[in-house]
């Protein structure tokens, strides 16, 4: 073991959290030891500990001591170099201090260092995880998740879903394959997600708190979930050597912009849901190891029919409600938003699945389709054109202050993707269902309602 350059890793404990992130910024082992003037070890933060303060909305100049760990795990300097290695590999931890006989710190182990130490050689030559490789899809009950285990299927994948069935398993009831496998249990917890993650060739997570409204219902709940759960996952992948993850953002990060916005636009988030989502992301390109490939998705707003159908989204939403009861309310209406039908969803992760790792390695991808930008009154005059009976009413009052319109030129040019689904089907198919086969009478139900069902 190498004697580490200390000064980088440590701070004392009189710091402020703005000057934990500093150090963890610069030092690249994405934590910081708390010690006294003698580097007897105090305390330990980490990455994810900073993460969970901010979006907790603390103060940068408040004390470490109000995050930092106490009692962390430790390594001592006596032990061979094997057995340090060892047992800091079944700490399941990203960064262990090793440690004298007085409890001073004296060295480290980051995973990043073993990780380079056994680092493979040679060319990269991942092209693509495709059939009959084996995908693990967190979430695969939801919304999306149904859909894109039906379709990962049906092209001939190996497909395991983990998703504690919140909103119950008829979605994913019918899925008798050989090929299908099911797991249920809760994404928040190590154990049940290493315990699905033998055999996988690319993990898709989309496990999450979908919604503003349900991300106040709890907001402890929604960082453990939407942030600290998506940390825990990618550390478990790049521990077990997985090569391909993708993640399901949102262009909701971008909040509120009067310009068209392009991934590397300013973010401006205006809910604890887009918040996450962003600390999300940060953790994820963060774990840059060796052949690693993480690739982020940020899915415009998502409309359609699913097996696991929802009616809290605004195209469903507005539809269902014009063909009930042939009145739709449009609040403000000059607001802009992209769309993206849940097909088209699957389609494009499907697209960065099988894409080589050398295009979307690190990327950020907004998902979606500049011809699909809409102005919220706009939605309301197609729904008005498509459904006749309907009287649509535009009031002044706006409930969503979320305002942007997104450039998906990126996604197109690199990835070759373009929807295939447009809103108009969207209408016309939600329209064939409740009309011809007098489906979603009860779309008033809890089960059709992220919010209505976490109340339950």
């Amino acid at each position: 073991m190498r004697k580490a350059d200390l000064d980088n890793v440590i701070i004392p404990l009189n710091s402020t959290i703005g000057k934990a992130i500093d150090v963890i910024n610069r030092n690249g082992v994405r934590g910081t030891f708390v010690c006294d003037d003698d580097r007897e070890l105090l305390g330990i933060i980490m990455d994810s500990d900073i993460r969970r303060a901010v979006l907790k909305n603390f103060d940068l100049d408040a004390s470490i001591k109000t995050i930092m760990k106490t009692s962390p795990f430790v390594i001592s300097e006596d032990i061979p170099d094997d057995e340090k290695k060892r047992r800091f590999a079944e700490s399941g931890k990203m960064l262990v201090p090793v440690v004298g006989d007085q409890g001073n710190v004296v060295d480290y182990i980051s995973l990043r260092e073993i990780l380079t130490e056994y680092a493979p050689t040679g060319e990269n030559t991942d092209q693509g995880v495709t059939p009959p490789q084996s995908v693990l899809i967190i979430g695969g009950a939801g919304y999306i998740g149904s859909v894109l285990s039906d379709k990962l299927i049906r092209m001939g994948y190996k497909v395991k879903v983990l998703d504690l069935l919140i909103y119950g398993k008829e979605p994913i009831s019918y899925l008798t394959n050989g090929n299908f496998s099911f797991t249920r249990g809760d994404c928040r917890d190590q154990k049940t997600v290493e315990s699905v993650l033998g055999g996988i060739d690319a993990v898709i997570h989309l496990a999450e708190i979908v919604g503003d409204p349900a991300c106040q219902i709890n907001e402890s709940f929604t960082i453990d979930t939407n942030y600290a759960a998506t940390q825990m996952i990618v550390e478990s992948c790049v521990k077990r050597k997985i090569r391909r993850f993708i993640f399901a953002s949102s262009c909701s990060v971008y909040g509120h912009s009067d310009e068209e916005v392009e991934e590397e636009s300013g973010l401006n988030p205006v809910s604890l849901y887009a918040r996450c989502k962003i600390e999300s992301e940060k953790a994820i390109q963060s774990f840059d190891f060796n052949r690693f490939c993480p690739t982020i998705m940020r899915l415009a707003t998502v409309h359609g029919k699913s097996f696991r159908q929802r009616f809290d989204l605004v195209v469903n939403l507005l539809v269902i409600k014009a063909l009930a009861e042939k009145r739709i309310q449009i609040f403000g209406g000059e607001q802009w938003r992209p769309f993206i039908s849940v097909q088209d969803v699957c389609y494009g992760f499907i697209k960065a699945l099988q894409a080589p790792s050398k295009l979307v390695k690190n990327q950020i991808f907004n998902l979606g389709d500049s011809r699909e930008n809409y102005q919220l009154k706009q939605i309301g005059d197609i729904i008005g054109e498509m459904i006749p009976q309907v009287k649509v009413e535009t009031l002044s009052a706006q409930t969503d202050n979320r305002n942007y319109r997104v450039n998906f030129d990126k996604i197109r040019s690199i990835l070759g993707f373009t929807v295939e689904h447009k809103l108009r089907d969207t209408v016309r198919d939600i329209s064939t269902a409740y009309e011809l086969e007098k489906r979603f009478r009860d779309y008033t139900e809890s089960r059709f309602h992220n919010v209505l069902a976490l109340k339950e």
